[in-house]
Parts: structure tokens; C-alpha cells; sequence
């Protein structure tokens, strides 16, 4: 498990307990604030020189969403951004759920074999 799905595993547990519990914690706000401190060290939210994305995550989801998906995969290779690490990326990231419909399993599924067969992990 990468770092990266460490930091959401832990935040996707906190969150489910305040929603156990109905509200959250001073602890709990602040491990979520150190969490988020570092998920944003992670090689998807690498801050990017890009007139319409910010992070390195997103200039890659734009180019599976605009149809480019070999050079999709090809900046994830060059990134050394994993699909477990870039799908986890998106499922945070998200929050129009603009990318949903097309992130399937199978469409994960392809990406990751793909990219496991061109990129030397």
C-alpha cells in the first residue's frame, strides 16, 4: 500500500467515525488537518505549471477525459503516479463527480494492465 493510500485509508476512517458519532473531535479535526497537510505532498497533487490545472493529478485526468489515454498513462510513467495512487487521487479529488461515468472498474482495470506492461514500477 503506497503512502498515498495510507493517508486516505486513515482519513476515510476518521471521517467514518464522525459520522458514527455525529460530530468530530479537536483530535480528530487536527489529524485530519495533518493528513491533508500530507496528501498534499503526494506526487498527484504536485503543483503544476498549467493554464487550466493546478496539480499533476488533474492535467492526467484531463487527458483520459479528452480521450488520450496512451499519453494519460505515458505522464503517469513519467510522473511515477501508480493507478491505485492516481484513481485514488480522483476518487477525493472529485467532488463534481465529473468523472464517475467514466472511471469504471473495467476502464481501471485497462489502464492498470496497460500501465503495469509500459512502466517499470
Amino acid at each position: 500500500m503506497s503512502e498515498q493510500a495510507k493517508i486516505l485509508a486513515e482519513m476515510q476512517e476518521i471521517i467514518m467515525t464522525i459520522l458514527k458519532n455525529g460530530s468530530a473531535s479537536a483530535a480528530e479535526g487536527d489529524r485530519i488537518d495533518e493528513l491533508e497537510a500530507m496528501l498534499h505532498q503526494q506526487k498527484c497533487y504536485q503543483e503544476i505549471d498549467h493554464a487550466e490545472h493546478e496539480y499533476q493529478g488533474e492535467e492526467i485526468a484531463s487527458l483520459f477525459f479528452n480521450d488520450h489515454t496512451m499519453e494519460a498513462i505515458d505522464k503517469m510513467c513519467e510522473c511515477e503516479i501508480t493507478p491505485d495512487d492516481f484513481f485514488g487521487f480522483i476518487e477525493y479529488h472529485d467532488e463534481d463527480e465529473e468523472f464517475t461515468e467514466m472511471f469504471t472498474d473495467a476502464f481501471i482495470a485497462d489502464v492498470t494492465k496497460v500501465y503495469h506492461s509500459k512502466c517499470k514500477s
